[in-house]
């Protein structure tokens, strides 16, 4: 059975929100090295809809480098909100709760390496229980 493979950026003070304000200037041939090497260990993405969009505005249409290999990578979109998912090789997963993880539990039945979860945190999720 194929595993999700989380990856997160995270500062060393534990800052996970909107890494793509604050990872730019220490973004480096090191830092993408590693992150290569995570990326090597999988051959699909399960992706929710912000870090999907932000991704899909980053690297579709473009080429070259990390970006091939992002058009490439077959994507899985998990959202209760698309209708659609239009970046190359990418297959939105919707329903409710127990459709989602039985469509999750099926890709991770399916023959292949690592599916990566790369993730942007929205705000919301930071925030307190009121």
């Amino acid at each position: 059975m194929r595993k999700i493979a989380a990856g997160l950026f995270i500062s060393l003070d534990g800052v996970v929100e909107s890494p793509e304000k604050w990872t730019g200037p220490y973004f480096n041939d090191q830092v993408g090295q590693a992150v290569g090497a995570l990326m090597a260990g999988n051959d699909a993405m399960l992706l929710g809809r912000t870090t999907y969009e932000g991704f899909a505005a980053a690297f579709g249409g473009q080429s070259g480098g990390m970006a091939d290999q992002m058009n490439d990578t077959p994507k899985f979109v998990v959202s209760g909100t698309l209708t659609s998912a239009d970046w190359q090789n990418s297959t939105l997963i919707s329903g409710a709760g127990d459709a989602v993880a039985e469509q999750v539990r099926e890709l991770k039945q399916q023959p292949g390496r690592n599916i990566g979860n790369e993730r942007q945190l929205d705000p919301g999720e930071l925030a307190p229980p009121a």
